[in-house]
């Protein structure tokens, strides 16, 4: 999927007639940051996303899956069939993997399965557009949100706006996973 998603970026852009540049000045995304997105060197951040969304035009999961092929009454994902793929480590410090099945259109939310590891500092707080519900799986993970830190355990969960600055961390010695399920409605 990392492929494929900065085949979407890029497919998108131009097909605006839009520059690397333009879409650098219009999301505050660095060229070279962007390149590596379009190129899959580089993985984007789940609010790097929503943020490219918006300024080319079309929803989340249309460049994280592509067209609409499956129903949006329904979609079961059974265990073990292709969920898009691990994603690579963002500079959020955190490896993602969709929990939708690829081609699936209309939806409002997008589930994510997180992956922290501990060893890796942590990002830069963000802010994009909509909400995020965070539950956490496995480990223990830092919440910076809003210019405060909150130690999230496993079986503890958070609603937040996404609009504020926000940025997760795991913590402890071993690996963290969280369950993050994203609004950018």
């Amino acid at each position: 999927m990392r492929r494929y998603v900065g085949e979407r970026i890029k497919k998108l852009r131009e097909a605006q007639d839009m520059s690397l540049e333009q879409v650098c000045r219009m999301t505050g995304i660095a060229t070279d940051r962007l390149r590596a997105y379009e190129e899959g060197t580089a993985v984007p951040p789940i609010g790097t996303v929503i943020q490219l969304s918006r300024v080319l035009g079309s929803k989340m999961e249309g460049l994280l899956h592509g067209g609409g092929t499956v129903s949006e009454t329904l979609t079961i994902c059974r265990a073990g069939e292709s969920l898009g793929g691990e994603q690579g480590d963002t500079e959020q410090s955190y490896a993602y993997k969709s929990l939708t099945r690829p081609g699936t259109a209309g939806h409002l939310m997008e589930p994510f399965l997180l992956t922290f590891d501990p060893q890796v500092p942590p990002g830069v707080p963000i802010t994009h557009e909509g909400q995020e519900f965070v539950f956490v799986v496995e480990g223990a993970i830092e919440l910076f949100y809003d210019g405060r830190r909150y130690r999230l355990e496993q079986g503890d969960s958070a609603y937040l706006l996404s609009s504020r600055p926000h940025t997760f961390h795991g913590l402890g010695d071993r690996v963290a996973r969280m369950l993050a399920v994203v609004s950018s409605a």
